[in-house]
């Protein structure tokens, strides 16, 4: 029989059983549910880290940019997108890793360098060559990763972009060659572009042209209506075209045939004006001076004719008068043959002025020196001038020989000299020097009518009334003057043209209104 402590010790120990059993089926409970719980986030993750991956490789894919994974080492390819392979025009990586490493030398070893120090590659740029042989341009950036020697490269083909710069550096250049002003303006009239053409014509370096306003730069005030005539046309019809007056750097007035023209970018719609303006100053003036030549030919042709006829006409009167005189000897008859024979002498003159205007007086030729031959002249107008006239003559000590009929060089010197004198009805000063200058072939298109060699130039300058623009160029037509009250024939400075030109010289004039004319004859200079 089983006494009463044993029955007691018997519960507790069923007691103590079942609550460890209870614990243990708890524990087994909980443990059982964790491991159920960390698989399920486990799936998770790796469900995330799938998607994630799936994801990276379709942005690996599909990324505009080449992405490639390299070996430092031996620059072979371990993965690449299709981007990477399209730019280097490949199928494999094993084809890819032979463009990787036919990569410029100089090129690889920057980047080897630059990734083992721990330094980013970023867009450097590289000069290469698909598997083709076509030439390729590349933005190249990498960075290490994890693995030891490998790293992650991004690449961006500029092939275009790079083909577009030379082309438009190449047209840069080509508008810089071009010997005609090129610039670009916007429609405020703002610079953005100065070639070396527009620096050679205006002077104004690029520097300092772009982003001036052009109306400022080269129109000067009375001449900026030209400017605005040809923006109203610009917007109204697209283009303009003319001729217009503009300054350069240092104040010259220049003519100038200018093209406008309203150009619009297609891709960004950026509206600019392109502008190209051709210095034809020279080129009027030679045109002038041409046509001025072939007139004064014409009027030579037309006047020598009539003074031969007219010579005809008064050569018997003038051989008449001498028969008359044995026949009429009382007094009022020879006062009238005087008064004829006076009418005769004077027709006659002015007929050989003419004749000497269109063909020139053949004369002596000797050796005349200058200064010898304008000292005597100014002997001569220094008796007539008045007080408030002064000559300062600058011919001392210079060699000036030429080869010439020292009357008709008179005839010329002293027809200047009294012009000179006229001009100045209040006094002035008339300054007479000689100089010797050589014409070389870069100075024919100055001087239509000279020929290579040297000469003595005969400066005369005066600061008297001037001759207006309009009129230098006429100043040498036979009977054109600018004196008034029926002073003068007009035929001075005709006769003078005509004497230097049969001394194989010619003659320019410069003249300010209201600051002086300044004549300056070249004659063939000989050896003393």
């Amino acid at each position: 029989m089983v006494s009463g402590n044993t029955l007691d010790l018997l519960w507790a120990i069923s007691i103590a059983t079942a609550v460890l059993l209870f614990f243990s089926v708890s524990i087994i409970v909980v443990v059982i549910h964790s491991k159920r719980k960390e698989i399920a986030v486990k799936a998770k993750q790796l469900e995330e880290l799938t998607r994630s991956e799936k994801k990276y490789r379709s942005l690996f894919e599909n990324s505009l940019a080449g992405i490639v994974k390299f070996s430092l080492e031996t620059w072979d390819v371990f993965d690449s997108n299709k981007e990477m392979k399209q730019i280097f025009g490949c199928a494999s990586e094993q084809e890819l890793g032979r463009c990787f490493s036919a990569l410029p030398p100089r090129s690889i070893q920057d980047i080897q360098q630059s990734l083992l120090s721990g330094d980013l590659i970023q867009e450097y740029e590289i000069r290469t060559t698909r598997l083709d042989g076509m030439e390729l341009w590349i933005l190249f950036s990498a960075k290490m990763i994890g693995e030891e020697h490998f790293a992650h490269g991004v690449i961006v083909d500029i092939t275009e972009r790079k083909v577009s710069q030379e082309k438009i550096l190449e047209q840069a250049m080509l508008l810089d060659e071009a010997q005609d002003a090129i610039m670009v303006t916007d429609y405020q009239g703002r610079i953005t572009f100065w070639n070396n053409g527009a620096e050679l014509i205006y002077g104004w370096g690029r520097k300092h042209a772009v982003g001036s306003f052009i109306r400022d730069l080269i129109f000067e005030t009375a001449h900026s209506k030209d400017y605005d005539l040809a923006m109203e046309d610009i917007l109204q019809f697209n283009e303009w075209s003319g001729e217009q007056y503009h300054l350069n750097r240092e104040g010259k007035e220049l003519l100038i045939q200018s093209r406008w023209k309203k150009v619009e970018n297609a891709a960004t719609n950026k509206k600019v004006i392109l502008i190209v303006n051709t210095d034809i100053t020279e080129k009027k003036r030679q045109e002038i001076q041409l046509l001025r030549a072939q007139r004064m030919e014409s009027i030579a042709l037309l006047t020598g004719g009539i003074a031969h006829d007219l010579q005809n006409v008064l050569a018997p009167v003038s051989m008449s008068i001498g028969l008359l005189r044995e026949k009429l000897t009382d007094g009022p008859s020879v006062k009238v043959l005087d008064a004829v024979e006076e009418s005769a002498r004077s027709g006659l003159d002015l007929i050989r002025n003419i004749i000497t205007y269109g063909h020139g007086i053949p004369g002596e030729r000797v050796k005349v020196e200058l200064s010898d031959l304008l000292e005597s002249i100014l002997m001569i107008v220094r008796q007539s001038l008045p007080d408030t006239i002064r000559i300062e003559k600058l011919t001392e000590g210079r060699n000036s020989t030429v080869l010439g009929d020292a009357n008709q060089l008179k005839q010329v010197f002293l027809n200047i000299v009294v012009n000179a004198r006229d001009a100045m009805p209040n006094g002035g000063i008339i300054t007479i020097g000689i100089d010797n200058v050589t014409i070389d072939e870069n100075s024919l298109d100055r001087y239509l009518e000279a020929q290579v060699g040297k000469y003595h130039l005969v400066n005369i300058r005066d600061n008297g009334s001037g001759i207006p623009e309009d009129h230098i160029e006429r100043i040498f037509e036979p009977f054109f003057t600018t004196k008034t009250n029926g002073n003068g024939t007009g035929l001075g400075l005709s006769i003078a043209l005509g004497i230097v030109k049969s001394h194989s010289g010619f003659i320019t004039v410069q003249s300010v209104v209201g600051q002086g004319t300044e004549f300056k004859i070249y004659l063939p200079a000989i050896e003393s």
